[in-house]
């Protein structure tokens, strides 16, 4: 009987042991799950796809979610977005979604993504449960089938758009032919463009001239035979570059030395100051005309035979 009772006794400690190892064991196990999805239930080659991982724990526990270290295969990790914790009356709540691309030609991917629980010597990974995508073969080509060749003829619109390089370009290539042609022939440039203002200002004064030289003459008029005279003084102060139109007539004759020009001008004088008249008021105008048509010749061929106009 004894030996029964001992039996008994020992059976009952044998399994007071175990459990105590097996609750010791559950005390060690974290009790946490942790979920994983994908976004949605197909992929594509090459395309995006987004997986979301979150965990509701005790306050106190610290997780850790895999970074760019982990084997997201048959995935490729392209970006990870974590959220800040929330804590309410259930826990803390950890989520963060990655975001992956696969080049893998599987029909069927599948993924799943622990969490790491820290304790006091080590990190025990806590997996969630496993979650698949469908393989979409849109994009997906078959190289065992030769690929066939689709005509398009229709014109796509295209946008107008400003062609700012070509504009810079035409007008470097304008500036640099302009600049080569006065680089070459800019002095003969100048030169003429000289003589053809030259030949504008002589034609002007003497039309002018000659239409107040007539009306004096048919008319009589010292009037116009005076207005001549200030033509006449304007003209040559424009050519020598000299106040002609303020000179007394001592003053243009020294200017002038030429003694037919200095009878002219004294005889006009006369007929303009002391109203007289003149059956050579005429002759007297052609001569101050003739005076300025010789400057104007000596400076044409100053124009011509200077090297720099």
């Amino acid at each position: 009987m004894a030996r029964v009772f001992q039996a008994i006794l020992s059976i009952i400690l044998i399994c007071v042991l175990l459990c105590g190892i097996g609750a010791a064991k559950d005390v060690r196990k974290p009790r946490i799950k942790p979920r994983g999805a994908f976004h949605t239930d197909s992929v594509e080659v090459g395309k995006p796809v987004y997986f979301s991982l979150s965990v509701r724990h005790s306050p106190d526990t610290e997780i850790f979610f895999p970074d760019s270290t982990f084997d997201f295969s048959p995935f490729e990790l392209v970006a990870q977005r974590s959220f800040v914790s929330s804590t309410d009356g259930r826990g803390t709540l950890d989520s963060a979604v990655y975001h992956l691309i696969s080049f893998d030609v599987a029909r069927i991917q599948q993924l799943r993504l622990p969490v790491y629980v820290f304790q006091k010597k080590d990190c025990t990974a806590v997996f969630t449960a496993p979650d698949s995508v469908f393989l979409i073969k849109s994009n997906n080509i078959d190289i065992r089938k030769k690929p066939l060749l689709k005509e398009e003829t229709h014109l796509l619109p295209l946008s107008r758009e400003f062609n700012f390089s070509m504009l810079i370009g035409s007008v470097a290539l304008i500036i640099g032919v302009v600049g080569s042609i006065y680089w070459v022939f800019g002095r003969d440039i100048y030169k003429q463009w000289q003589l053809l203002k030259l030949q504008r200002r002589h034609l002007e004064y003497v039309r002018s001239f000659n239409r107040l030289m007539r009306s004096a003459r048919e008319k009589s008029n010292i009037k116009d035979a005076e207005k001549a005279i200030i033509i006449w003084k304007n003209y040559l102060e424009r050519l020598e570059k000299k106040p002609f139109a303020t000179y007394t007539t001592r003053e243009i004759i020294d200017n002038m030395p030429d003694d037919e020009l200095a009878d002219a001008l004294k005889n006009m004088d006369s007929i303009v100051y002391g109203q007289g008249r003149s059956g050579n008021m005429e002759t007297y105008l052609e001569v101050l005309k003739t005076g300025a048509t010789r400057l104007y010749r000596a400076k044409r061929k100053f124009v011509l035979d200077s090297p720099v106009a």
